[in-house]
């Protein structure tokens, strides 16, 4: 878990930097209940959306530490 907030910190510094230049462009998603959190990123320009649900690692899924989700590739041609 802490690799996959780790991806998210480095896509967040990203889009900060365009905050800059863009002034307050992206917003962060970030919402913890108990264990599982979601990660995303919203652009008000476009109105568009990424979000990863942690809800999506539990039960009998082996969480692979080295691939990160798909989403995150989403999140960074948003943030791009």
């Amino acid at each position: 878990m802490r690799k996959l907030l780790k991806g998210f910190d480095e896509i967040w510094a990203k889009a900060q930097v365009r905050n800059e230049t863009e002034k307050g462009r992206f917003q962060r998603i970030f919402f913890q209940y108990k264990r599982y959190f979601h990660l995303g990123v919203y652009d008000t320009a476009t109105k568009r959306y990424v979000v990863f649900d942690s809800i999506n690692l539990v039960g009998n899924y082996r969480y692979n530490s080295s691939v990160h989700p798909p989403e995150f590739a989403e999140m960074r041609r948003l943030v791009g």
